[in-house]
């Protein structure tokens, strides 16, 4: 009787403990599950960072009105699902914190989900992940909170109001051009965790996804997991199901079970497809494009954004090439709007100079994202710079070619260093470059300025130059030492080659040099004949004195002189 008793009252309890089991507040267990074979091999291993891109979907609204909350009264009046990252690991959030990305909204009593709410840009267009953090951090917490009815809008309002901030709004910490930013957004889980812990009711769950931190960037990218929303009345949670893609034609839901049968649950899900890329355009930062038209106030902030840390790596250092355009631009329009009397075909090689020193890289990432806008900006800054003017137009793009063909001096110092003939093709190009830059100097445009004004051209004369000149040294003493040649074939060889160069300073040595070999071929001319001897005067005692009454001495003959008169 007494064991009878007591097996009665143990029955008892444990009836009663059941019905306030069943009475009290219930709520889901979220259970992960990943889906398998979905990791993208070989693609999301090359970035150093990039942008995480979490694309949400669910059954709720048509599995939604099984969830069993229990009594009416003491359901919640919304499920919010969200994902938090850990410390540092996203690059728009303070390192400190543990950002939490709201991903969905569902409406208990109207059984639809509410997506206007949680439409943030860092869902669709991509958060960036910092893959070092991810060694610390490997792993993503998806939280599930029920909201109290009498929260509803209060999470509402909250939610719309974290949404409209920079982070959410455009993956930013600041806003360009602004100083100040509300920082809701960055404590939204931590806002969202005290309010429902205030209500006394247990509606808070989480659960994690797994990343492999080993591998990065290429543990997220492709990746997808399914979180099952199971009730929280469930003793044993049933096995995870074991899912794998499929066609959308052989499963409506994409997922089939191992077996290969459509996966199709009647329980409540909600899916994370996760998708990594290492380019977003500025424009979902900046609200515009940097383009010939942007003005200086967008070009600052563009210059801001490259500089806040916030854009890849990869992506930094190719926008870097297109922000130098947009200074060259900005630079070309304050020298126009300068009054200074300052001839402008001088600043125009400047400017020119500077265009052919832009950064143009050769490669399938430039070729996708930038090379069309950079050739825009180019148009762009010629366009202004020339404004309109078909010499000024002249000017430019042979300058500018002159400029660029800089990339090819030290091949072509280190070519000449060996040249010893003249046939060489590097010593013809080396000519020619250098004929260009003697026409360009005697355009008229350029006659009038002063020498630091050509400085830009004249040190590229310089240059090529101080090349040449110890190329034609080692040709002309070859030339002059090729005794095998005539010496006339040789003279006319130098005589040639001085013609023909654009380098005065060689030509000059090569007519030195003709000059000396047609000097060592005249005959050597004779000694100048030394003045035959001349005889001492005689002494002036001993030279008669001609007598005057002398007939010599009157020129006449002595015969004549002593004839007699005629009668």
């Amino acid at each position: 009787m007494r064991l009878s008793l007591i097996r009665y009252c143990c029955a008892a309890l444990i009836a009663g403990l059941a019905a306030c089991s069943h009475d009290s507040s219930r709520f889901v267990k979220p259970v992960a599950t990943p889906v398998a074979g979905n990791t993208v091999q070989g693609t999301g291993s090359r970035y150093d960072d990039g942008y995480l891109r979490i694309f949400v979907s669910s059954n709720l609204d048509a599995n939604g009105r099984a969830l069993d909350f229990g009594k009416e009264d003491q359901r919640p009046a919304m499920l919010l699902i969200s994902a938090r990252f850990g410390k540092g690991t996203v690059a728009s959030f303070a390192s400190d914190t543990d950002p939490e990305i709201p991903v969905l909204l569902y409406d208990v009593q109207s059984g639809k989900t509410v997506s206007s709410v949680v439409n943030n840009a860092l869902l669709t267009e991509g958060l960036l992940v910092d893959p070092e953090s991810l060694s610390k951090s490997p792993h993503l917490q998806i939280y599930v909170r029920g909201v109290p009815a009498d929260k509803a809008h209060w999470v509402t309002n909250l939610l719309a109001i974290a949404n409209d901030e920079p982070i959410m709004k455009l993956g930013l910490g600041f806003i360009p051009g602004g100083s100040a930013v509300n920082l809701l957004s960055t404590r939204l889980g931590s806002l969202l965790s005290e309010e429902i812990k205030s209500s006394n009711k247990p509606w808070e769950e989480k659960t994690l996804l797994g990343l492999r931190s080993d591998q990065g960037l290429a543990a997220l990218d492709g990746r997808q997991f399914v979180v099952m929303l199971n009730p929280s009345t469930t003793t044993l949670e049933p096995p995870s199901p074991d899912l794998r893609r499929c066609p959308v034609d052989q499963s409506p839901t994409g997922l089939c079970n191992a077996d290969g049968k459509p996966w199709a649950p009647a329980q409540a899900y909600v899916r994370f497809e996760l998708d990594v890329s290492d380019y977003r355009s500025v424009k979902d930062f900046l609200g515009t494009a940097v383009s010939c038209e942007a003005d200086e106030r967008v070009w600052g902030e563009y210059r801001a954004l490259i500089a806040s840390g916030q854009l890849a790596r990869r992506q930094t250092q190719y926008e870097r090439h297109l922000l130098s355009r947009g200074e060259l631009l900005l630079a070309i329009r304050r020298a126009q709007a300068d009054s200074t009397p300052t001839p402008y075909a001088g600043r125009l090689l400047y400017f020119a100079q500077q265009a052919s020193l832009l950064g143009t890289p050769d490669d399938a990432y430039w070729a996708e994202h930038f090379r069309d806008r950079a050739k825009q900006l180019d148009a762009c800054v010629r366009s202004t710079a020339i404004k309109g003017q078909s010499s000024l137009a002249g000017l430019w793009d042979d300058s500018r070619a002159v400029f660029a063909r800089t990339a090819a001096y030290p091949g072509w110092r280190s070519a000449l260093a060996e040249v010893r003939g003249a046939d060489a093709p590097v010593l013809r190009e080396a000519e020619d470059e250098l004929g260009r830059l003697n026409h360009l100097l005697a355009l008229d445009e350029l006659r009038g300025l002063d020498r630091q004004s050509l400085e830009s051209l004249l040190s590229l004369s310089n240059q090529l130059r101080q090349m040449l000149l110890p190329a034609y040294e080692r040709i002309a003493q070859q030339t002059v030492g090729a005794n095998d040649l005539p010496a006339e074939a040789r003279i006319a060889h130098l005589e040639a080659l001085a013609l023909r160069s654009a380098c005065t300073d060689c030509s000059s040595l090569l007519r030195q040099r003709a000059e000396a070999l047609r000097a060592s071929l005249r005959p050597p001319e004779p000694p100048p004949a030394s003045a035959e001897p001349t005889a001492p005067a005689a002494d002036a005692a001993t030279v008669p004195t001609p007598n005057p009454a002398a007939p010599e001495a009157s020129g006449v003959p002595a015969t004549a002189a002593n004839a007699a008169p005629a009668p």
